[in-house]
């Protein structure tokens, strides 16, 4: 398919050289034609036809008439013009048939002659003149443009005009096998990368192209490799999510299972554990699978909301539902510092992304303890910053903690009933919104997650 692309465009790109080529010869050839010379009222073909004349006239004062006969027989370079010679008594030279309208020039200057040694004839196809030789004779010479203008097109200037022609011909089939080339290979290996996509190599790039590079193919080129990565990304995201919680929900299912048979053989005490059991559970798998099926949807959103989210009246919200749950161990969430603040985004999204940060440091920080929580302008972005008091993460897993699942330390993430996807989630959510989210160990202990979000352009601070 690329092969005849590469050629169509070999053949549309030189079908129109040679167009132009032609109908630059068309126009020259009818301009020698039809063109007058400035100052002298006559064409540059009549000029030329006058310039044959003259020569003739001179062949037949120097070589007579049998010099003359021999010239015209061999002589060349008259293009369309034909050049006849009548002797004095009317007949050709070399007996050649002549149209009526050079019969009627020859007889016009034969007329003249009797009176005017320089005898001529003009018209815009005929020229001829009356040249007397040695002895005497006058003679008559006519120039005459004879055939089709298609015709004389082809034969005007045969050595070298359509020699040239034919040169130009070959440069611009050379030009444009190099400019299809030029537009066809790039294509080519954008469609190769394509095929081996579709055939599942998501690694497939067309990468950085070194022919062809027109800004159009190489923005096309570049909306491939970011549409591949953003699809591999996808792909890879909902194979290690499918993988994750495969692996995952046996945990909780072996437990299931190990409820159920001790409820079959137990007394009603332990009946009621397994049962127990079985719905803390299900409550975990309900919960987990539920954060599955968000963290999934933030990953594959191909756009966010433009919600106007004002920032501090959503992070009061979630400080006070945080806190009425950490209200039975002693565990308080405080907003420390705010600013108000406004931004464009998915609320839903934000809320989630503040939530799941909170309610992590609320579940890690000591009992008796406070959450801060801060909201602050720094520069153009909106920065939010909780802060625990609880154990603290080591630093070579600060930034695993982000990843879906991952638990620094398992027992106790069980016991808080965490599933390992709340800050990956929330990493997602601020990410969309193009923003960041960093961890970091404070000195005295505890964990302080920091969360930053850009501002929309005219956002304001009414604090």
């Amino acid at each position: 398919m690329m092969r005849g692309l590469f050629w169509r465009i070999f053949a549309a790109f030189w079908i129109a050289t040679v167009f132009v080529l032609l109908a630059f010869a068309w126009i020259t050839t009818s301009n020698f034609e039809k063109e007058k010379i400035p100052g002298l009222d006559i064409t540059r073909l009549q000029a030329a036809m006058d310039d044959l004349l003259g020569r003739t006239g001179r062949e037949l004062r120097h070589d007579g008439e049998s010099g003359t006969r021999s010239w015209l027989r061999t002589a060349t370079g008259f293009g369309p013009v034909a050049v006849y010679v009548f002797a004095p008594d009317g007949h050709e030279l070399l007996d050649r048939n002549v149209s009526p309208a050079v019969s009627d020039a020859v007889a016009s200057v034969l007329a003249q002659a009797a009176t005017d040694d320089r005898a001529s004839y003009s018209q815009d196809r005929v020229r001829a003149r009356s040249v007397r030789s040695r002895d005497g004779g006058v003679y008559v010479t006519v120039a005459t443009l004879e055939g089709t203008f298609f015709s004389r097109l082809l034969s005007r200037r045969p050595r070298t005009f359509w020699t040239n022609i034919g040169i130009a011909m070959v440069v611009s089939a050379l030009f444009s096998l190099l400019l299809a080339g030029y537009v066809a290979v790039p294509l080519q290996r954008i469609r190769a990368s394509t095929r081996r996509f579709a055939e599942g190599d998501l690694d497939a790039r067309v990468g950085r192209l070194r022919f062809g590079r027109s800004a159009e193919v190489a923005a096309l080129a570049a909306e491939f490799d970011g549409m591949a990565e953003r699809i591999k990304a996808l792909v890879d995201s909902h194979r290690r999510l499918v993988r994750d919680v495969s692996h995952e929900l046996r945990s909780p299912l072996a437990r299931q299972r190990v409820a159920l048979e001790l409820a079959r053989g137990g007394d009603a005490k332990q009946v009621n554990a397994s049962l127990d059991r079985i719905e803390c559970e299900s409550d975990r798998l309900e919960a987990m699978l539920a954060q599955a099926l968000e963290l999934s949807r933030l990953e594959t959103a191909t756009r966010a909301e433009q919600d106007h989210v004002a920032l501090d009246m959503l992070l009061d919200d979630v400080i006070t539902n945080a806190d009425y749950e950490g209200a039975p161990r002693g565990r308080k969430v405080v907003l420390a510092e705010c600013e108000r603040l406004q931004l464009t985004g998915s609320h839903a999204a934000l809320y989630s992304a503040f939530e799941n940060v909170i309610r992590n440091a609320l579940a890690y920080t000591a009992d008796g303890s406070t959450v801060s929580v801060r909201l602050l302008r720094n520069g153009r972005d909106a920065e939010i910053s909780v802060r625990d008091r609880g154990p603290g993460v080591p630093p070579r897993e600060l930034m695993r903690i982000f990843e879906p699942f991952y638990r620094t330390d398992s027992a106790r993430t069980r016991s808080s009933g965490g599933t390992g996807l709340g800050l990956a989630i929330a990493r997602r959510a601020i990410e969309r919104h193009g923003g960041s989210i960093v961890a970091s160990n404070v000195d005295g202990g505890g964990l302080e997650v920091t969360i930053r979000l850009p501002l929309e352009r005219g956002a304001r601070n009414d604090g």
